[in-house]
């Protein structure tokens, strides 16, 4: 194998292998917490507290990541990911896991600007195509996770599944090492600059077109660590089902980065914010009437679907709105939804379940995305710049 063969290995098997990490924490969190008898809105909180931190963190990692280099940001992710798990074998009090989520949102926040940044400036014409790739192996590794979070909990128990998350990060610190060099960050530039930067950037009307599609990105993920594994142990569902079913959300981000990366462009914007929000809104209502294994399972690989056209826009449109120098920047202020998705929707979601039940939190959650479906004209009319309307 080639040495930039090689190195590209190394990348999608890091991004793999930590969003296995990820998607172990998104089951086994939450059922922990309901084994220590917290309540729907005390979990929820778990989602939403730890946004606050992350907040902070993905700005000053983005500035980080264009100052020193995605490869160094990305190492220090992959380091607080390990954090989390060893934090969770020791775990038994609320603000144990209110820190270990603290540390893996923060590791979150800086994995995803850095490795996007990364992947866009990697060679090839493609934007779509080329984030499309590191988007599959990325969400392939999603998969992976939240499917063996349950399997693995129902084999061997709460704490032998945190080592072997806490094992698998440092892994990804390893491989780190290998990853592939890109064009070298301008010199001369502070981080204070850079952040100062990012001010600007957000105050371009359409950044905020784009930070509503990276919202709507992060929803399928948000409730599968918060308010499905929930659902679905209200419905009975033993552990290894909730894993497996919650799972399903990744393949058709999966399938979409695959086979459909070079679809997504600028030009065709409107028509794929439409198409996202609206099947958001449809198969978020029915999740409320999904309670056999096969309804459950279409709804949450159709509305993981409808968020992965979302997210692989966001993503296109930070690097079609900023030079490679300020890439990670980009990310980080188009992708501020992945930021305002956790910290509002667990909330509200789970307040609505508790106090109505998960049937009409469903239903007014749909109907909310179905309305901004139905504005899209009026919302690229208002904020996308004209030639690039689409």
């Amino acid at each position: 194998m080639s040495r930039p063969a090689y190195n590209l290995v190394a990348l999608y098997t890091s991004g793999a292998l930590w969003n296995i990490c990820m998607g172990m924490l998104q089951i086994l969190v939450p059922l922990y917490a309901l084994s220590l008898g917290f309540s729907i809105i005390k979990i929820s909180s778990l989602v939403s507290l730890p946004v606050l931190v992350e907040l902070v963190v993905r700005f000053g990692g983005s500035a980080f990541s264009d100052r020193f280099g995605e490869r160094r940001v990305l190492q220090i992710c992959f380091l607080l990911m390990a954090l989390s798990g060893a934090v969770l074998l020791f775990a038994d009090h609320y603000i144990h896991l209110l820190l270990a989520q603290a540390l893996a949102f923060c590791s979150r926040s800086t994995f995803w600007t850095s490795i996007q940044s990364l992947g866009s400036q990697l060679p090839g014409a493609n934007l779509g195509k080329k984030l499309g790739k590191l988007f599959a192996w990325n969400y392939g590794g999603g998969l992976i996770g939240l499917s063996l979070g349950g399997a693995i909990l129902a084999l061997l128990g709460f704490q032998k599944a945190f080592i072997l998350l806490t094992s698998v990060a440092v892994l990804c610190v390893a491989l780190s090492l290998a990853f592939p060099h890109v064009e070298p960050k301008p010199s001369g530039r502070t981080v204070w600059e850079i952040t100062q930067g990012l001010g600007r950037f957000l105050g371009h009307r359409h950044i905020w077109l784009a930070i509503s599609v990276s919202f709507a990105a992060a929803l399928p993920s948000t409730l599968s660590q918060s308010i499905y594994p929930l659902y679905l142990a209200f419905l009975d569902y033993r552990e290894q089902w909730i894993g497996l079913l919650v799972s399903l959300r990744t393949l058709g981000p999966l399938m979409i980065g695959l086979m459909l990366g070079s679809f997504i462009s600028i030009s065709r914007q409107r028509g794929i914010y439409a198409l996202g929000m609206a099947g958001l809104g449809l198969f978020l209502m029915a999740t409320g009437w999904a309670e056999n294994p096969l309804s459950v399972g279409f709804v949450i690989v159709a509305l993981g679907a409808a968020g992965g056209f979302m997210d692989l826009l966001y993503q296109v449109q930070a690097a079609e709105f900023s030079r490679a120098g300020d890439r990670s920047v980009a990310m980080a202020g188009t992708g501020l939804g992945w930021i305002l998705c956790p910290l509002i929707t667990p909330m509200i979601v789970g307040w609505l379940a508790q106090s109505y039940g998960f049937q009409l939190a469903f239903f007014m959650a749909g109907v909310f995305f179905l309305v901004v479906a139905a504005g899209t004209r009026l919302w690229h009319r208002l904020l996308a710049p004209r030639k690039i309307v689409g």
